[in-house]
């Protein structure tokens, strides 16, 4: 569930502290200079203090000595507890308090003084000092009462596209049992094959497993242990070890993620209360549940408190590993997406967390599809969650009588990570469905106990649970033997839907519970006598490629593809990727408006402009439409519907009023929506331009029409996709792996240019495997350009990353940039990263020369080491709406 833009805390994909320039606390930093002494009076290097940090206060003191290679659960704590020793003595001898130990990474949390930092950074012990950062867990306040939301009038269906009359009769939507039986929320449960309220269903993962005996960890669980949805009917908790077992008062992103994972349906609750605002008659109820019932719920920091340290998360994954032996951990926060203090630190943990045998899940953030996964979701040990569509309950609050779900959701972060890697899963997280709630606690909408949820932080949760279901589902056909993470992630990974999305926005796919828990079965080693079944499914290990190579080169590369069925199968492969797009149709231009003056308005939104047409060919693979429009202050909050040729509410676009902290401007709006489908029904299609897209809960009413008044600009575009064979077809038997080698070739223009493998079998079974291809720019310098098509306004607007490979011996290091678009809405920030992982220089555009703006920005560094150097464009997050999309100009000059 993300961030609500309204009430402003900072979860998912939230950049952590504010960054101006790069150069400041927790974000990225310049190495300190200082000057020590060393043996035989040579100066000793300082260790670095990043940001604030130098000046004391809440610090993480990191060690040098890391003990990667002991295992969490066992020995690691002890070896770095005897290396913090002296660390900890020194610290209170000076006075220092709040000291926390921490093992992975191991560090040494405290408050204190600026001589004890200069002190701490003379210790040969010490790597750097970093600042505690404080997150933000909870919104300041309740939220916006529903009754100071604009006067409110479902319209005639007639009036709208998809719409239907009420009969006299009560008729629940999209429930033909009608008041006589509750839906299932949410909705993703049946998208991803959790359950569908059928428990006799043939595709209901839940009637094989629930997470039984599973124990999944995420943060503010102590706080709703006593929610009735985490009571199960015996009367036994969800939630274990809770200090107080009827707390019922957690923040509303945490009920979301466990009621995500664990929810247990025995609460009903009605529809016309939890979208007051709808035309959904009374009486038409439903009922919340996980999708991992059985499992069990701890809470990863166990501290109750609006305002959470960094070094608590750490402390809380190190509790969870080593003391409370967690099977699987969920993560819905992050730190954006270079580097900085949190994400590094917290990579780190997860890793150690992976090590241990313990399966981390990171939501990969809601920035857009423009390379914006965040840290820690960036990590090759993690499975990164991002998120598709689910439209039953906006379709229910909006009067629609049908849509389309499983579509990429608009804000789900994608591309390619600086790191290399691409987003792994897929699972509903825009309006998946409704979570239980507190009235008016912690965020919770104060009129019904429910809450609508959405995010990568919804879908984040959804895999965990999904992880508790192999898990079990292993279990029982493994003499009780618990899977590594690593075969946890190939299963979910390796079983996934293939939605046609492009391989960095879907990794390999949509989260599908039941093929998942039924290769479970099926894996080697199996002691299920009676054998679970003939289910057709490749395991394919690993489950993405991350290749970094020469302009025009090809690498070898191998994958192992796991044959789960009964009997051999022959397996073929193709590579996949999208081709350029192709304009369809004239851009469209309309002017923007507002309903007259007292008109109530509708739940989705009052009619910002002219519904447009368009027509869609047949055959086409992707279809792509966006909207801009040059509002000079950023202000207005506008959203794009799609309907197909049948009516069908098929996508809706996104957009942050609050922004993030990072980069660019805060507290405004990009000028751009973009939305794409997979897939498209030829036809005529129809664009409706809402006053609307600002993140709230539909129990809060629709937004009022913003002041912009000037035109607006459309235009939609497709993509095919482009395929060459990868391998020979190769015969796999029954229950046996075989390696399919690989030749991945590297496009010559520098940058990243992600593609996938598909996997096919003769009995049905397939897996995308997604290859993130970066080709480095020329040692020898050379000019390269990237493609900027836009921003939701969250955290960061875009990111493309390029990297270059440097020799010894050069005396710099010299990048040139020229932007397309000078706006002062229309910022970008240039960052150069060394080997090592620091930043070293950064620049941005647009500056102000002789009272003029200019488009230029350079990165220089002399005298750079050899090794892998990172060049990263940062675009800001509002958009001058002048363009739909920029090119940037940049040029390595020759470093010799």
């Amino acid at each position: 569930m993300g961030t609500r833009l309204s009430r402003g805390f900072l979860r998912t994909s939230t950049v952590l502290t504010t960054v101006a320039g790069l150069a400041v606390a927790g974000g990225l930093w310049l190495p300190q200079a200082g000057a020590g002494t060393g043996l035989a009076g040579t100066p000793a290097p300082l260790a670095p203090a990043a940001g604030r940090a130098v000046r004391g206060g809440p610090v993480i003191v990191v060690l040098k000595a890391q003990h990667a290679t002991l295992d969490l659960r066992t020995q690691r704590t002890a070896a770095a507890h005897a290396d913090q020793r002296p660390i900890v003595s020194g610290i209170r001898a000076s006075g220092g308090t709040d000291v926390t130990q921490l093992a992975a990474p191991s560090a040494v949390a405290a408050h204190v003084s600026a001589a004890e930092v200069a002190r701490l950074r003379r210790d040969p012990a010490v790597a750097e000092i970093v600042p505690d950062l404080r997150i933000a867990m909870v919104p300041p306040g309740p939220a916006a009462s529903t009754t100071a939301s604009p006067a409110v009038s479902p319209p005639a269906a007639a009036r709208r596209p998809g719409g239907r009359a009420r009969s006299a009769q009560v008729s629940c939507p999209f429930n033909p049992a009608g008041p006589s039986r509750p839906l299932q929320e949410p909705e993703a449960d049946s998208a991803i094959h959790a359950s569908n309220g059928n428990p006799g269903a043939a595709d209901e993962a839940n009637s094989i497993a629930t997470g039984k005996g599973v124990i999944v960890a995420n943060d503010g669980m102590n706080e709703l242990a006593g929610n009735p949805n985490f009571i199960r009917p015996d009367g036994s908790h969800v939630v274990i070890d809770a200090p107080n077992p009827n707390a019922n008062h957690s923040n509303d992103e945490d009920y979301g993620d466990g009621s995500s994972i664990a929810a247990q349906g025995t609460v009903n609750y009605q529809y016309a209360k939890a979208l007051p605002f709808s035309s959904v008659p009374a009486g038409c109820r439903f009922y919340i549940e996980g999708d991992a019932p059985g499992a069990s719920l701890v809470d990863l920091t166990g501290i109750d408190t609006p305002i959470l340290a960094m070094s608590k998360i750490l402390a809380g994954i190190d509790s969870m590993v080593a003391k409370v032996h967690a099977n699987v951990i969920s993560e819905s926060f992050g730190s954006g997406s270079l580097p900085s203090s949190f994400g590094q630190l917290l990579t780190q943990a997860d890793n150690a967390a992976v090590q241990a045998g313990v399966t981390v899940v990171e939501s990969s953030g809601d920035s857009g599809a423009s390379g914006t996964v965040i840290n820690a979701a960036d990590d090759p040990l993690v499975i990164a969650a991002g998120a598709v569509d689910n439209f039953r309950l906006v379709a229910m609050n909006d009067g629609y009588s049908s849509y389309v779900s499983n579509q990429m959701a608009a804000l789900s972060s994608g591309g390619t990570a600086p790191t290399g890697k691409v987003v792994n899963l897929v699972a509903p997280g825009w309006y998946g469905g409704e979570a239980a709630c507190a009235r008016n606690k912690g965020g919770c909408p104060p009129g019904y106990p429910t809450e609508a949820m959405r995010g990568t932080s919804e879908a984040a949760p959804l895999i965990a649970g999904a992880a508790a279901d192999v898990i079990q589902a292993y279990q029982d056909t493994h003499n009780g033997a618990t899977p590594t993470p690593e075969v946890v992630g190939d299963i979910l990974t390796s079983t996934a839907t293939n939605i046609g999305a492009a391989a960095d926005q879907q990794g390999d796919g949509l989260l599908n519970v039941y093929a998942a828990v039924k290769a479970a079965q099926q894996m080697p080693e199996t002691t299920d006598t009676q054998g679970p079944g003939d289910a057709p499914a490749l395991i394919a290990s690993p489950r993405q490629l991350d290749l970094t190579g020469t302009g025009g080169s090809v690498s070898d590369q191998s994958v192992s593809a796991y044959n789960a069925s009964d009997t051999a199968t022959t397996v073929a492969g193709r590579y996949q990727w999208l081709g350029t797009g192709q304009q369809i149709g004239s851009v469209v231009t309309e002017k923007v408006s507002a309903p007259p003056s007292g008109q109530p308005i509708p739940p989705q939104g009052a009619t910002a402009a002219k519904t447009i047409s368009f027509r869609v060919p047949a055959g086409l693979d992707v279809l792509n439409a966006d909207m801009i429009w040059p509002d000079p202050a950023n202000s207005s909050i506008l959203q794009v519907q799609l309907f197909n040729p049948q009516g069908e509410l098929t996508q809706e676009s996104y957009d942050d009023p609050n922004g993030g902290h990072s980069y660019g401007h805060t507290d405004q709006v990009p000028n751009i929506q973009h939305v794409a489908v997979t897939n498209p029904v030829p036809g005529t299609w129809t664009a409706r331009i809402l006053w609307s897209g600002l993140d709230v809960d539909p129990s809060q009413g629709p937004e009022p029409p913003g002041s912009y008044r000037g035109p607006i600009h459309f235009k939609v575009y497709g993509q095919d996709y482009q395929s060459s064979p990868a391998f020979s077809p190769v015969l796999i038997p029954a229950h046996a792996s075989v390696s399919v080698p690989l030749q991945i070739a590297m496009p010559r223009a520098p940058g990243d240019h992600p593609e996938s493998v598909q996997l096919t079998a003769g009995n049905g079974a397939a897996a995308s495997l997604p290859v993130a291809r970066r080709t480095l720019i020329p040692a020898s310098g050379g000019s390269f350009s990237t493609l900027i098509t836009g921003s939701v306004g969250r955290d960061v607007g875009q990111i493309s990353t390029y990297e270059v490979n440097l020799p010894a011996g050069r005396q710099d290091l010299n990048v040139r940039f020229r932007t397309q678009d000078a706006s002062p809405d229309n910022g970008y920030t240039f960052v150069l990263v060394n080997p090592s992982g620091n930043v070293v220089a950064t620049d941005s555009t647009p500056k102000t020369v002789h009272g003029k703006p200019v488009a230029t920005a350079d990165l220089y560094t002399s005298h750079p080491v050899p090794g892998a150097w990172q060049v990263d464009v940062v675009l800001g997050q509002t958009t001058s709406g002048k363009e739909f999309t920029q090119t940037v100009h940049g040029n390595l000059s020759d470093p010799r």
